[in-house]
């Protein structure tokens, strides 16, 4: 069994395809969710069930869709365990930031709000989008719980990036990924139980571009056991209507000095990615960044002009 566990958009489709050669031959398919256990799943679903007024999903159906891949790998994880077979599980870690700009804009496409301007139907602009995700971003660092329930969801999805690795895949199979040890030079991180196999991968690495793209290839192949050549190009806002606003969104998303601390601080984002690397996402998401991108584009025109 090669399961796909991971908190959402850390490129699990690319995986999915990735991984489907490698059982070919035994007529099934890669086993795919977010949220397994059980008290997580039933946490999620008692907001869904909140009153009307508190309910702010435009379109409940992939809501619906994650609770039950999440309860059909449940299932099939106990099945597994029951047989004593050893389950392959990748996992992805990704820039928390960036990947909260993919969140709100899936979200936006997929989910929809009732009344804000965040759904397909609505003149979505990258400043809404921006002041929308900083003021979520305040309430997951202050641990302050939205009683609406898209606002609800985003806020639960976007905290994953440090709390999933605990209340998923610690609970579940016992496996501790900041008692192991994640090296840029290696791509990727493995560790074992007597139940799992897991392989645990950042998703700056699956770019073309990028330093540990071959390692990362390599290693993945022999994980699987398989031949990956490239990973997939699936799921991304690159091939979706929200493309321009995605790309806009990244172009002016900042937070403050302090919450970059906050974030970057996190014992799980530190394991996972090298001191130069985080000062790299920190510069890349400060105000000083945005108003030096300003001037630069200010300076040019002058020069145009």
């Amino acid at each position: 069994m090669i399961l796909l566990y991971q908190m959402p958009k850390v490129a699990s489709r690319s995986w999915i395809e990735a991984a489907r050669p490698a059982l070919v031959g035994e007529d099934s398919v890669p086993v795919h969710c977010h949220f397994a256990l059980p008290r997580n799943r039933e946490r999620i679903e008692a907001v869904h069930g909140l009153p009307s007024a508190q309910q702010t999903i435009a379109n409940m159906l992939m809501a619906r869709q994650m609770l039950r891949a999440g309860a059909s790998g449940w299932a099939q994880i106990q099945s597994a365990l029951q047989r004593q077979e050893k389950i392959r599980i990748v996992s992805g870690m990704r820039d928390p930031i960036a990947r909260s700009i993919s969140l709100i804009v899936f979200m936006a496409d997929f989910y929809g709000h009732v009344s804000c301007p965040l759904s397909p139907r609505a003149p979505m602009s990258a400043d809404y989008v921006v002041s929308y995700l900083q003021e979520n971003w305040r309430w997951v660092l202050e641990r302050r719980e939205p009683d609406q329930t898209f606002e609800w969801l985003l806020w639960y999805l976007t905290d994953a990036f440090r709390t999933w690795f605990g209340s998923e895949l610690r609970a579940v199979f016992g496996v501790d990924v900041l008692g192991g040890s994640f090296r840029s030079s290696d791509a990727a991180q493995r560790m074992s139980t007597s139940s799992a196999d897991v392989f645990i991968y950042r998703v700056e690495d699956m770019v073309p571009e990028a330093p540990g793209y071959a390692r990362l290839l390599a290693h993945a192949s022999e994980f699987l056991g398989t031949t990956l050549v490239s990973f997939p190009s699936i799921n991304t806002s690159t091939a979706r209507r929200s493309r321009a606003l995605s790309e806009e969104v990244r172009r002016q998303f900042w937070l403050p000095d302090e919450m970059l601390d906050t974030i970057y601080g996190e014992p799980v984002v530190q394991h996972f990615y090298n001191r130069a690397e985080i000062l790299a996402f920190k510069q890349r998401w400060s105000r000083g960044r945005i108003a030096e991108s300003k001037s630069d584009a200010s300076c040019q025109r002058l020069r145009i002009d």
